[in-house]
Parts: C-alpha cells; sequence; structure tokens
C-alpha cells in the first residue's frame, strides 16, 4: 500500500456498498446510506454510469456482483457486532477502519466508544467526508497508526480505549494483505488489550482471488499476500485466548440473507470467524 495516498481497496468496498444501497444487491432491504458519501471522484463516476447501463450489459453485471459480494459480507459483519453489543461488549474497535459507515448507521452503537484505528492518510480523507453525513450514532474516536512506528496497544492507550471493560474487535478486509508475522503480532495486542466478555470478529480468504483479481490489487498496490484454513484461522485465535464460536463464508451468508440469489460461487474463500474470550 502507498503511504501517500488513501487506500483504494477501502474505495472499492465502499463503491461495492453503494451499488448494493441502489438496489443492485439479492440482500433484500440492504442499506447503507454512508456509502456514497465515501466515494472518490472516480468511483462517483463508476456509480454515475451504472445508472445509465444496460440492463443485460456487462458493465451492470459486474456491478451487481461487486453489490452482492459487499452486501453479504456487510450483513454477516453486521449480526456479528450487534450479537456482540448485545452481549455485553461496550465500546468497538475497528481495526483499518477504512470507510467503515457503521458507527453511522448501526442504532445498537448509539453511546458506545467506536474506535477506528487506521493511517492517517485514509483517515484525513474519510473525515473531510463525514460532513456529508448526519451526525454518527457510536461516540466515534479516529485512530491514526503508523503501523511501521507505532503499536496498537500504544495508539489504544493514547486514545482513551478501556482495557478492562469488554471490546468488540473488528477486522474486516486486513489480514489477507498481511504477513502471518504481522497478523499474529496484531492478534497478541489484542488479547492484552481484551477483558473477559470481548469478542474478536476476523474476515479472512481460505485461497487466493482468480488470476484478474490478483493482477488488480497488486497493480493498484495492495496484494493480497497470505490465506488461512479454517483449522489455521482457530488455532492463531486459540493460541492468544479466544475460542472460535462461528465460522462462516460466502455460501452460508448468501443462504441467510439472499435466499441463495446471488452468484458467490468465486468469492467461496472468504470467511468470517467470530470467537470471544
Amino acid at each position: 500500500m502507498k503511504p501517500e495516498r488513501p487506500s483504494r481497496t477501502a474505495h472499492l468496498v465502499a463503491l461495492g456498498r453503494a451499488f448494493a444501497d441502489a438496489g443492485l444487491s439479492h440482500v433484500a432491504d440492504f442499506s447503507d446510506p454512508t456509502a456514497r458519501a465515501f466515494l472518490s471522484e472516480r468511483g462517483q463516476r463508476s456509480f454515475d454510469r451504472i445508472q445509465g447501463a444496460a440492463p443485460k450489459g456487462k458493465r451492470l453485471a459486474v456491478a451487481r456482483s461487486m453489490a452482492d459480494l459487499a452486501a453479504l459480507r456487510t450483513a454477516a459483519i453486521d449480526r456479528a457486532v450487534r450479537d456482540a453489543i448485545a452481549g455485553g461488549a461496550t465500546q468497538l474497535v475497528i481495526l483499518g477502519a477504512g470507510y467503515d459507515g457503521r458507527a453511522w448507521r448501526l442504532p445498537e452503537l448509539a453511546g458506545v466508544n467506536v474506535f477506528e484505528v487506521d493511517r492517517a492518510v485514509t483517515q484525513r480523507d474519510k473525515r473531510a467526508r463525514i460532513a456529508k453525513l448526519p451526525a454518527a450514532v457510536g461516540l466515534v474516536n479516529f485512530v491514526a497508526i503508523d503501523f511501521e512506528h507505532e503499536s496498537l496497544a500504544t495508539v489504544l492507550d493514547r486514545a482513551g480505549h478501556d482495557s478492562s471493560s469488554p471490546t468488540c474487535w473488528l477486522w474486516e478486509g486486513v489480514t489477507m494483505y498481511l504477513t502471518r508475522e504481522a497478523m499474529h503480532s496484531t492478534l497478541a495486542d489484542i488479547a492484552r488489550r481484551s477483558a473477559r466478555g470481548s469478542t474478536l470478529i476476523v474476515n479472512y480468504h481460505t485461497g487466493r482471488r482468480g488470476v484478474f483479481a490478483r493482477l488488480m490489487f497488486r497493480l493498484i498496490g495492495e496484494p493480497q499476500i497470505s490465506a488461512w484454513t479454517r483449522e489455521e484461522m482457530a488455532a492463531d485465535l486459540g493460541a492468544v485466548g479466544f475460542a472460535v464460536h462461528e465460522d462462516s463464508g460466502m455460501t452460508d451468508w448468501n443462504e441467510r440473507f439472499a435466499q441463495r440469489k446471488a452468484n458467490v460461487g468465486r468469492a467461496a474463500y472468504m470467511r468470517l470467524a467470530t470467537a470471544r474470550l
């Protein structure tokens, strides 16, 4: 990832959510009114082009696929976050928050301290864009981090995260871009700041994307470098004290949220592990 610009994958995820919010996904009643506010100029142009795309054209088909993948993953994570808050978590930490909009749209986060951890350059761009949104529901704390020189524990302590209270940790769309060593180091930091009753939600990949997708992400400077089996992820989480409560994938989400209507076969590698301490 190039340090001088916001994450391009984060912009792509926001674009997928914007397509889904516009009704292009098979997830019934999906809504994320924050997504369009976070679109880059290029993303907004892509969104506008889809509005006039031919009903059976390739461009619209690609947008529908992006919408389904984004909406299904978002719905699965929203459910896990809601369950964690209902289960007693008093704060939410979003690692690699990008253009996450949950603090603005999930009513369950009312009054909850939400710590958005990410690189300063992405956060500056996001903070410039949230002026378009209503006031956040959660109590948002932007926590900038220099991953090469600062530890997660240091920046969270400085931001006021309470390590004595249960935390819901959300790690979406990040682990596949990390080395195993970096992932293990972050897990150790998470465990050290987690009170009993904390929940960790980890989005990970069990395999590689297709050839075209791998090339695209490499060209934008954000290549996937790591993957886990379900057993490997459970072992890594267990090594720091977290026991996996649920591990689900794209096929499960398609059945649960889209009545199996979405075409998700090519994204079967995408999974979500929810673990508790």
